[in-house]
């Protein structure tokens, strides 16, 4: 690094250090109001506590996620409780941003920490003698973020390290980080963590208990956890009965969760796809002009069609390209987990050779390229089922991508009139899932029962309005699932 960069490099640290403080209140607030804390922010703050009372093994976390889920106001969350609750000096934390420091100089982590604790701290990383606390967002923008952790973490015990990025940054990590770091995915936000963030609203260990009313067919406490809630949300003055609507077509993140302009949030939405397509994407692999047009040709074409298998073959028909490009590009976009898949079922010896259905992250991602681009020739009725499916399929998709969960896999029942979705723990038959919207009849459900030996099956659907149990059919509302 020249001495031009070196100086470059040196005011920076020296403004985030002095301007940061300043500014907590405008980023962690809205009209006034203290925005409230995820769950994730508390496991980060835990940990905070264990290393300031001397367990040093972990002390380097990682966050993937979706642009505007929320990783920037937890690192911000987290500098507050550094810096006003356990007292922590200022010149001891560091808040980046790699996108950002990258359009000052190009962005090298390892040098930006050398030249923080040499400039600031007349220290190397070896003989450090202070804790420091290192918040450094959109990592990826640094190809060698997780070897610079791997080699802080080895050289010194003074440092605790949060880095964030794409949810692809999970998948670039080099081989000896893994036993090092801690990650933490952090997803869109379900309908619990929207009541509490917007509205300071506790609706307890509903998801808990909705899981365990899928896979165990218990449905006594959540069912009552239900009623409590919906009753509790009456008497919320702010909260009023379109909010679920809203959340449903334009929510999970919380940089929009305060916006009412339906027209800006679909905006922001879109603009958040398309820093995936042109910023992330590059950060993953060297991709041209070309692949970033076939890469909206297939977003566009996936948010409008109906849900169902589609071979690569037809989509490079689609976008005129080939198959090889088609599953680049579908594996790319995986890897930002700004779309995922479901394979088909096939019974427990094998999977069956046929293609795959594809899903966005949340209903209001899929909503967002709609609204922007045209939808395609579904009546209002059928566009509400399809989103619907999507509702179930991400909320279904997070909790097996929960660490703290157990294993179980996901699949779609690929034969004719076969249900919606067919859900399995290891040495158990799958259960059932049909997403119904409108007057659907319980046939495909009952079908599926009898077909795979299911002690129940599960229809979520708007022809409730509480969890139900019939025979061996389980009910439970739209609304009801989002909590999970």
């Amino acid at each position: 690094m020249n001495q031009e960069d070196k100086n470059t490099l040196n005011i920076f640290i020296q403004n985030q250090i002095n301007d940061l403080p300043t500014i907590l209140n405008e980023e962690l607030s809205y009209k006034n109001k203290k925005f409230n804390h995820r769950t994730d922010f508390h496991i980060i703050k835990e940990h905070i506590d264990d290393f300031l009372n001397g367990d040093n093994i972990n002390r380097y976390f990682v966050l993937p996620g979706l642009r505007g889920v929320g990783k920037t106001t937890i690192l911000y969350q987290t500098y507050e409780y550094l810096l006003k609750e356990k007292q922590i000096p200022a010149n001891q934390i560091l808040y980046f941003s790699c996108e950002t420091l990258n359009k000052l100089t190009q962005c090298d982590i390892f040098e930006t920490i050398n030249q923080f604790i040499t400039e600031i701290h007349q220290n190397n990383l070896m003989t450090l003698n202070k804790e420091i606390f290192l918040l450094i967002d959109e990592s990826h923008f640094d190809k060698n973020w997780s070897l610079t952790g791997k080699i802080i973490y080895d050289q010194s015990k003074k440092i605790f390290m949060i880095f964030t990025g794409s949810s692809a940054i999970s998948l670039e990590y080099h081989a000896e980080t893994a036993r090092r770091m801690i990650r933490y995915e952090i997803p869109p936000l379900n309908y619990t963590q929207h009541l509490n963030l917007k509205f300071n609203y506790n609706a307890g260990n509903i998801g808990g208990e909705i899981s365990n009313l899928i896979f165990n067919g218990e449905i006594d406490s959540a069912k009552k956890s239900e009623q409590k809630i919906n009753n509790d949300l009456l008497n919320i003055t702010e909260y009023n009965s379109i909010d679920w609507d809203n959340f449903f077509k334009y929510g999970g993140f919380p940089a929009v969760m305060n916006d009412n302009n339906y027209r800006t949030i679909q905006k922001k939405l879109f603009y958040s796809i398309d820093s995936i397509i042109e910023k992330d994407l590059k950060t993953i692999q060297n991709i041209n002009q070309n692949s970033e047009n076939y890469a909206y040709r297939l977003l566009k074409f996936l948010a409008q069609k109906f849900p169902g298998e589609i071979s690569q073959n037809t989509l490079s028909n689609l976008i005129k390209s080939s198959s090889s490009t088609v599953n680049t590009i579908l594996e790319l976009l995986e890897k930002t987990h700004l779309i995922f898949h479901y394979e088909p079922y096939s019974g427990p010896n094998a999977r069956v050779k046929k293609s795959w259905q594809y899903y966005f992250a949340t209903p209001s991602l899929r909503h967002a390229i709609n609204k922007n681009w045209g939808f395609s020739p579904m009546n209002q009725d059928e566009y509400d089922g399809v989103l619907l499916e999507n509702l179930v399929a991400s909320g279904l998709f997070n909790l097996k991508n929960n660490e703290n969960h157990f294993d179980f896999d996901v699949f779609f029942d690929s034969l004719k009139g076969g249900v919606d979705f067919l859900i399995k723990k290891e040495f158990e038959n799958p259960i059932p899932i049909e997403v119904g919207h409108g007057n659907k009849t319980k046939r495909q459900i009952i079908n599926a029962i009898n077909k795979y030996d299911s002690d129940y099956g599960i229809i979520i659907s708007n022809t409730t309005l509480n969890i139900e149990k019939k025979d061996n059919i389980i009910y439970i509302p739209y609304k009801t699932f989002s909590f999970m």
